[in-house]
């Protein structure tokens, strides 16, 4: 955790810096945010802030569109299937909003090499960090 609080604040412009397997933090004003893992991370981070990425591939900003949703005076049904709330008419905006958002969020990555580490760690970083977007529900 230590080498996680202690390293370099990342922009997404800087990936090509970041280690390919290991566990990365999207920050916003100081707070961290969302702690995620991938084997291949250069191209995970990128994919959350990607426009064209679809709710599989940008699942952080998939979250925040869902939370701002619900605060929209348009009713949007939230519960729907993913896929479909993704092509959603009211929804779409908010969603292609978020992954903007998400895009200029400041990153904070650690190499974690082992899959079953990797797996550990997200779950201990996200709950030591208290992220509010991670969920451990299967969808």
């Amino acid at each position: 955790m230590d080498q996680l609080n202690n390293s370099k604040i990342y922009s997404r412009e800087d990936f090509q810096l970041f280690p390919d397997k290991g566990i990365y933090v999207f920050f916003e004003n100081g707070k961290a945010l969302y702690v995620g893992r991938s084997d291949r991370m250069k191209e995970r981070v990128k994919q959350h802030g990607r426009p064209s990425s679809g709710h599989n591939s940008a699942t952080f900003a998939f979250i925040l569109a869902k939370e701002e949703a619900g605060k929209s005076p348009k009713k949007i049904y939230l519960e729907q299937d993913r896929d479909v709330l993704e092509r959603d008419p009211a929804f779409k905006p908010i969603y292609d909003e978020m992954k903007e958002r998400v895009s200029k969020m400041q990153i904070r990555v650690v190499e974690v090499k082992d899959p079953v580490d990797q797996t550990f760690f997200e779950v201990y970083a996200a709950l030591e960090l208290d992220t509010p977007y991670n969920v451990w529900e299967n969808h």
